[in-house]
């Protein structure tokens, strides 16, 4: 067999070592390596191929631990929006405050706004609404638009009551039992379109709510009762007090009083009557310095 000399020149190592297979590898090499780098197709099969397998190998590690603490938390949080939804539906059909304690379960409280529960107050009875908070305080933090919603849970065999603000600060608490918010329709009084400037009778004794329904909270419940007997149905109005006016006659015992509620068909006037001893005794609150010659200012209307 004939031996071939070896090649001792780095040139002519090159020459003889080029041939047609290799010119191919080389050319398919470069080929995979552009393609890879231009359309990242490696990791796309990788991806896939992962992707389609994953369900068959064991969920283990850090990864896979929180891939399921993301869905239990989607699962948990759809489940909770689900139950606010079906609150607020609930909470919506409620005429009335009993209706709406009956919702409550013993882990699950219901937030409603002042407006709507204002509304379903007007319509208990006076003694129950009295036992929750009283009718003029509600009226003041009304007027003063400090309150805002109202929180209600169960305690045990009763029910809590928490007045929040606008900030979800507790203005007012209290508890009540469910059984006394029996539901026995609302009470009288006569409303009427337009402003409480309208009337005459008011000029020179109109005061702004906040500050009419401060000085009634500070008196005595007797007091308060017989200078508005039951304010259940201007808290059950749809607005808010802005303006309180007293009358300038006394008609019998009883002076009228007038109170213009904002509400989103325009000012309404709520007109009621006070016992005249008692109209006084909020009146020289509001007014010191005419404390001594407030009977020479009413007159008796014939």
């Amino acid at each position: 067999m004939a031996v071939w000399p070896e090649a001792t020149h780095f040139k002519t190592r090159i020459l003889t070592g080029i041939s047609l297979r290799g010119i191919v590898m080389v050319m398919v090499t470069l080929a995979v390596m552009i393609s890879e780098i231009r359309f990242d197709w490696v990791e796309k099969v990788l991806g896939s191929y992962l992707a389609t397998t994953n369900t068959h190998r064991p969920e283990s590690g850090n990864i896979w631990e929180q891939g399921r603490l993301r869905k239990v938390a989607a699962q948990t949080l759809e489940r909770i929006t689900t139950d606010q939804i079906t609150v607020q539906r609930e909470v919506r059909e409620a005429t009335s405050l009993t209706q709406l304690v009956e919702r409550l379960s013993g882990t699950r409280g219901i937030t409603v706004s002042a407006e709507w529960f204002k509304q379903l107050y007007g319509k208990i009875p006076e003694v129950a609404a009295r036992a929750i908070f009283s009718p003029a305080y509600m009226l003041r933090i009304s007027a003063e638009k400090s309150w805002d919603r109202v929180y209600l849970e169960r305690e045990n065999d009763r029910v809590g009551i928490y007045l929040l603000d606008h900030g979800n600060h507790v203005i007012n608490y209290t508890t009540i039992n469910s059984d006394q918010l029996a539901l026995t329709g609302e009470g009288s009084m006569q409303v009427i379109s337009g402003s409480v400037s309208d009337y005459p009778e008011f000029s020179g004794r109109i005061y702004p709510a906040a500050r009419f329904f401060m000085a009634l909270d500070t008196l005595p419940p007797e007091t308060q009762q017989s200078i508005l007997s039951w304010p259940g149905p201007v808290l059950a109005m749809e607005g808010t007090p802005v303006r309180v006016g007293i009358s300038d006659e006394v008609r019998g015992t009883v002076i009228p009083i007038a109170i213009e509620m904002e509400t989103p068909l325009g000012p309404q006037v709520v007109m009621a009557t006070g016992q005249e001893w008692a109209v006084l005794e909020v009146r020289s609150l509001l007014e010191p310095s005419l404390v001594r010659t407030t009977l020479h200012t009413i007159r008796v209307a014939p």
